[in-house]
């Protein structure tokens, strides 16, 4: 049986082995040290503020709706308190939803 050497059995590998079809700059070597796409705390936590910003907007909406069905005074103090609370809640949601969609571009 012949012995073969380091170059001759990368020689035969090479030859065999199929080329990958993407950009030769990204080996798999390269891929593998790559971080994995993980949501990371903050992303997490945001999550779960957005879905409680959320919550409570609707919680706010019901209740807005509902005060104006009963009495529709749109002089009362009570409806523009109401309307105000949902108009902030409302504008921290969004902030909120842009902050968890920078967070996920972040993460990737």
């Amino acid at each position: 049986m012949k012995e073969w050497n380091d170059d001759q059995w990368r020689e035969l590998f090479d030859r065999h082995t199929p080329q990958p079809k993407h950009d030769r700059w990204f080996t798999r070597r390269v891929m593998n040290r790559l971080p994995r796409k993980r949501w990371s705390l903050e992303t997490k936590i945001s999550l779960v503020v957005l879905v409680l910003i959320l919550l409570i907007c609707t919680a706010l909406c019901v209740t807005f709706a509902r005060e104006l069905v009963v009495n529709p005074c749109w002089s009362c103090a009570g409806t523009w308190v109401m309307y105000g609370a949902l108009t902030a809640a409302c504008f921290l949601f969004a902030a909120q939803l842009n902050a968890f969609f920078r967070s996920l571009y972040d993460a990737s």
